[in-house]
């Protein structure tokens, strides 16, 4: 909209500037015809040199210029933001009982909401716990949000999530999104706005702080590691106990798989930094066979990954995470868990 009210200023700024160059070509002619007679009056005047009077002028003079240029400035820029500002995300949090009532569950949520006129595009969301330090990704959001219609909340569960991740204390979120003329806007944890339209994505090195996962949240609940157990025993022993402990019991195929042809195509693969939640008890963690990008992390808005292969992971609160599969994409409803498991709280 913004763009077409300014090509509707262009417009109507070069008609009047055409209009004025018509208006005095016409005049020139009339006058060469002597159809218009000017005589000319000859006004004595008297000028007198004041410095102090001629700098006040000119200093209201600039004054006024920059007073007219700096509000036109300010327009453009609430133009700009206009859609923008009132683009919001954060977490909402709070303890309700259990489903049979002995103790209290903590839960979270995502919200984003779009308080504009307008639709905004391609939202996308990324979750800390320590205060931006550290991402752990959208979890339970997608990926990718096409459309955020105008006047428009999306709510997305992260509480089993969250599971994996004991020891925080707030979780905040930020939001990367485009208005409807294409800048990229990031809404920060602190509600900061900032415009990244020509910020590029890129990969950059993990700090020696920020492994996959933290030693304290190396539990059957954080399914990023379950997976590292899982590609570490297929290329030590994945045969053995400590690997059945980790596989799904409603993936029956594991019972006659090859392990030798699993290990051969996925034994040097590491996961990305990020595990997606397609569905409440549903994770999947993209692998990927580049070794360049082993050990480091991407920051910015739209950089695709070709992974090699997808885990993916189901969940149960009594055994927490296990390997349902490795290699294709598993939708969450060709997956059957047992009556009763989804509607536990």
């Amino acid at each position: 909209m913004e763009d077409k009210n300014h090509h509707r200023t262009t417009i109507t700024r070069v008609i009047t500037v055409t209009a004025f160059i018509i208006t005095l070509i016409t005049i020139f002619i009339l006058i060469s015809k002597r159809v218009i007679n000017i005589k000319i009056t000859y006004i004595p005047v008297k000028w007198e040199w004041n410095f102090w009077t001629c700098a006040e002028a000119i200093g209201t003079i600039g004054a006024t210029f920059v007073a007219l240029f700096g509000l036109n400035l300010k327009e453009s820029r609430e133009k700009r933001r206009s859609v923008a500002k009132v683009v919001s995300s954060w977490i909402s949090e709070k303890s309700k009982p259990n489903a049979d009532g002995s103790s209290y569950v903590r839960t979270a949520v995502i919200h984003i909401n779009n308080e504009s006129d307008e639709p905004v595009y391609d939202i996308a969301v990324n979750t800390t716990l320590d205060g931006g330090e550290h991402w752990i990704g959208p979890l339970s959001a997608p990926d990718l949000i096409p459309v955020l219609p105008a006047h428009r909340e999306l709510q997305f569960d992260i509480t089993i999530p969250l599971l994996g991740h004991k020891h925080w204390s707030t979780p905040q979120v930020a939001c990367t999104f485009a208005d409807p003329n294409g800048r990229i806007w990031e809404r920060n944890i602190d509600g900061t706005l900032k415009d990244c339209s020509k910020e590029k994505p890129r990969w950059v090195d993990l700090q020696d702080d920020e492994p996959l996962v933290k030693d304290y949240d190396f539990t059957l609940f954080n399914p990023m590691a379950v997976c590292l157990s899982f590609l570490d025993l297929l290329n030590r022993d994945p045969c053995g106990e400590d690997m059945k402990n980790l596989l799904s019991p409603q993936a029956v195929g594991w019972k006659d798989v090859d392990w030798e042809s699993i290990r051969h195509d996925f034994g040097k693969c590491a996961p990305t930094s990020n595990v997606r939640f397609p569905a409440p008890q549903v994770a999947i963690i993209l692998l990927t066979d580049d070794e360049s990008l082993q050990g480091k992390k991407v920051e910015g808005w739209r950089q695709r990954i070709d992974a090699k292969a997808i885990v993916t992971l189901t969940f149960s609160h009594d055994q927490g995470w296990r390997i349902f599969g490795i290699g294709n994409r598993v939708l969450p409803e060709d997956i059957l868990f047992p009556e009763g498991t989804l509607t536990q709280s």
